[in-house]
């Protein structure tokens, strides 16, 4: 990944807005769009080495601390207000909780002076996001409580931390699925990572979040624009499939060691709809994948990760000495959705058990004995990995985290009504 300090759920900002943002070449990334009349990296630089010698004091501090403290005061004090106002913040404690429909919600801060500054809510980092105070005080998590403050009111964007890491909250309506990009601060600072403070900088600024009660800001542009690119991948995802579909099944139908399949085929023995229907069982598990590995929800076992995934098929995908005549690949994924589905082999990775339909291996009988090269292969997941918006544009990796099973489902739903032909030779 290359901002290893950053984590993004609920697929707020897509990967290559990311990547524009930290290049500088995204819109709202010039120096007067911060507010700032010398040159931006300057700035950010300078911000860099003062942050290094608060975090210093910080630790420092926090060190002589006692185990029970929470370590609330140090954490605002020697921390996150320095922090925030090298990015523009004018912190202003709140001492009195907000009421909304008769619930109370303790921000501790605001932004700024103004009225309607976003909230920002700082706590000790001894004190998980996660997880509710042992107190019993407040009522919710820190990241929840800023969260259902969001979603009740008028304010669409805020801030939680806690000194250790530092989220940027949206207001929604998903609440089974959290949605907030996530900065490592820890990491960051004792890593001496450069390249993800400035990405920080760059995405956390004051300048970046509404002022004055204004609902337009940069991060909303920028979370606007991935939706909008989101229906546009999810358009051009559709025409992928389709045509990996096409190689898969051209491919295996050609393929010298694939007699008995030819021989179904021109028996009628495996007609073109059922043919059809495995290709696009095996081409939706390969999508299912795709959004769980992306999200990181199957395994971390590292083993899973380099030698099983297909993270790894889409890394070989862009490596063109990857596309030979061999056919390892192949077996490896035949092997992986064995892993899957056979919970006794998967616990061995730590893989959840998945031996539901979708990877039931009666559902693709005349499939798992065929041979496939790694050129037929991998030309295939090209076009589940990748998307263009159209013939003038770069080639985009698809950002598979940010796709809901609904989305992915009206995919697989548009497919079902296809009307696949063979055409014997």
């Amino acid at each position: 990944m290359r901002f290893p300090c950053l984590k993004i759920e609920g697929g707020l900002l897509a990967s290559d807005l990311l990547d524009r943002i930290y290049d500088g070449t995204a819109p709202g990334q010039k120096a007067a769009d911060f507010g700032l009349s010398s040159r931006l990296e300057s700035e950010i630089s300078d911000a860099w080495q003062e942050a290094l010698e608060h975090w210093q004091a910080f630790t420092h501090r926090l060190e002589r601390l006692p185990e029970t403290d929470p370590a609330t005061t140090v954490t605002r004090d020697q921390w996150v207000v320095p922090l925030l106002s090298l990015l523009g913040y004018e912190l202003v404690y709140t001492p009195r909780a907000a009421e909304v429909e008769g619930k109370t919600y303790f921000i501790s801060h605001r932004a700024d002076a103004g009225q309607d500054a976003p909230p920002v809510h700082v706590v000790g980092c001894r004190q998980p996001l996660d997880r509710r105070p042992e107190t019993g005080r407040p009522r919710l998590a820190p990241h929840s409580l800023v969260q259902e403050y969001l979603n009740r009111t008028e304010h669409l964007w805020g801030i939680a931390t806690n000194g250790f890491v530092l989220r940027l909250l949206r207001q929604t309506t998903r609440l089974t699925r959290p949605t907030y990009l996530e900065f490592d601060l820890r990491e960051m600072m004792a890593g001496k990572d450069f390249a993800d403070f400035s990405l920080f900088y760059r995405l956390a600024h004051r300048s970046r979040l509404p002022r004055d009660g204004a609902a337009e800001c940069w991060l909303e542009r920028y979370y606007q624009e991935t939706i909008e690119q989101g229906g546009r991948v999810r358009d051009r995802l559709r025409d992928g499939v389709e045509e990996a579909i096409k190689i898969l099944g051209q491919a295996l139908l050609a393929h010298p060691a694939n007699e008995a399949l030819r021989d179904k085929v021109r028996t009628n023995r495996l007609g073109p709809a059922d043919y059809y229907q495995q290709l696009l069982r095996f081409i939706y598990r390969l999508l299912f994948l795709l959004v769980a590995e992306e999200r990181e929800l199957l395994t971390a076992n590292p083993v899973y990760r380099e030698h099983y995934s297909v993270a790894r098929l889409r890394r070989l995908c862009e490596n063109r000495r990857a596309y030979t005549d061999h056919l390892d690949l192949w077996e490896g994924l035949k092997l992986t959705f064995h892993l899957l589905a056979d919970e006794t082999l998967g616990a061995k990775l730590s893989l959840p058990p998945l031996n539901g339909p979708l990877f039931d291996p009666e559902a693709t009988a005349d499939l798992n004995d065929l041979c496939l090269t790694n050129r037929d292969l991998l030309q295939a997941f090209w076009y589940l990995s990748m998307y263009k918006e159209n013939d003038r544009t770069p080639w985009r990796r698809v950002n598979y985290a940010a796709l809901d099973v609904e989305e992915l489902g009206s995919v697989y739903e548009s497919l079902l009504d296809y009307h696949p032909t063979l055409l014997r030779a």
